[in-house]
């Protein structure tokens, strides 16, 4: 039985949305948002930026956090504890997500199930839907264990 974090990653990637873009778009819809330049953006990141070198999910994790927590406006600073916060994500996808038995990339993802990896033809759907799902949870944890409101977006300066 899936979760409603796993239904949401199927139903995305079943309408062709890559790794990256499901997270951010979660992240959107907590807010009761929709941003299509930002989904179009980080449409970049799919298929591990095209090359396979690093996973989709942890990258859109990263952005749904520096949605967050980076500075967008002249006024804007940074929000205390952000690079923190990537920090633990990218040690929680290595250490307990990946369990260190493969490198954080789409394609050793990929060959580590023994799925093929090709470029440009990845669906979260195929075999990261778990991964996709557990990623974008950890970086909704890590904003609320720093109080931040995923559901408000950015705090004000």
């Amino acid at each position: 039985m899936f979760d409603d974090t796993q239904m949401m990653v199927m139903e995305l990637a079943g309408q062709g949305y890559s790794c990256a873009q499901i997270v951010v778009i979660g992240g959107l819809r907590l807010m009761g948002r929709e941003n299509p330049d930002l989904v179009r953006a980080m449409g970049a990141l799919a298929s591990g930026a095209s090359c396979g070198d690093i996973c989709g999910a942890l990258t859109g994790g990263l952005c749904l956090i520096a949605l967050h927590t980076a500075k967008g406006l002249d006024d804007e600073r940074p929000v205390l504890g952000a690079g923190m916060m990537s920090g633990a994500l990218i040690k929680w996808f290595r250490q307990d997500e990946l369990q260190d038995r493969v490198k954080p990339g789409c394609a050793a993802i990929f060959e580590a199930a023994g799925l093929s990896f090709e470029a440009g033809e990845m669906n979260p759907a195929a075999g990261c839907a778990d991964l996709v799902a557990h990623t974008w949870s950890r970086a909704i944890q890590l904003l609320k264990e720093n109080n931040l409101d995923p559901t408000l977006g950015r705090p004000e300066s």
